[in-house]
């Protein structure tokens, strides 16, 4: 838990820099505008996509995650510090999506219990929508150990670095690499992040996982576009829904 407490440095100053998909945007806001009922955010981290959505709730297992998403949103949210596999929403939910990757970071132990705990959590009809990273080796194994900018600014560079951790390309860790620069852009010092897991979900997996929990699949799409998922695709894009009896 503590080591996602210091990623948010990354990832505020990150979403502060990058620009956000549109499809991903109107991906979820269709179906946030389609809820009739709450809307649950998990794995808010500082808020990115609820900024955007304005759900009721909010979950995250990290402190200061949770402290960068209220600043972000203001008093009108209710935040929660729960992990996604053990947590119990205020009421049941109409909505509850699971943004940037998040089911990722779970060790692939807890991504069944995390989905089968959102079950228990959505009311008879409510979805879950979340996008995961799929494997492919040969693109991961390109980027084993390489630094990829994430942040530049004029007083720092943020780097992620992946480091896979086995051979079949499904298991890595992420590092965080920040130099502190002077005013000449010069590196003046040096220092990393504690390492968070990620673990690369297949198709299969995920469609055995959510069918076990009693979800329903109404879409599985490659990336935010529409295309129809396949094993080879880079990121899937799923939405299910529980069974309205």
């Amino acid at each position: 838990m503590a080591d996602f407490d210091h990623w948010a440095e990354i990832y505020s100053a990150w979403t502060a820099m990058a620009q956000d998909d549109p499809a991903e945007i109107e991906f979820y806001q269709r179906l946030a505008g389609a809820a009739d009922g709450p809307v649950a955010d998990l794995g808010i981290g500082v808020g990115r996509l609820a900024a955007k959505l304005d759900p009721q709730v909010g979950v995250d297992v990290s402190e200061a995650m949770l402290a960068e998403a209220r600043t972000r949103l203001g008093p009108g949210i209710r935040l929660i510090r729960a992990d996604l596999a053990a947590c119990e929403l205020p009421e049941p939910a109409a909505l509850q999506y699971c943004g940037q990757n998040t089911l990722n970071h779970l060790s692939r132990r807890s991504v069944p219990e995390a989905l089968r705990c959102a079950f228990r959590n959505a009311r008879p009809g409510g979805r879950l929508a979340f996008e995961v990273v799929q494997p492919r080796p040969e693109r991961q194994k390109a980027r084993d150990g390489v630094p990829r900018l994430r942040v530049w600014d004029e007083g720092r560079a943020i780097y992620e670095i992946t480091r896979m951790l086995d051979k079949q390309g499904l298991e890595a860790e992420l590092v965080g690499l920040v130099e502190r620069l002077d005013g000449d852009r010069r590196v003046v010092e040096r220092g990393y992040f504690p390492p968070i897991r990620f673990c690369f979900l297949t198709m299969a997996e995920v469609a055995d996982w959510a069918e076990a929990a009693g979800w329903q699949v109404e879409g599985a799409y490659a990336g935010f576009t529409g295309r129809p998922l396949a094993p080879e695709s880079s990121t899937a894009v799923w939405c299910l829904r529980r069974p309205p009896r």
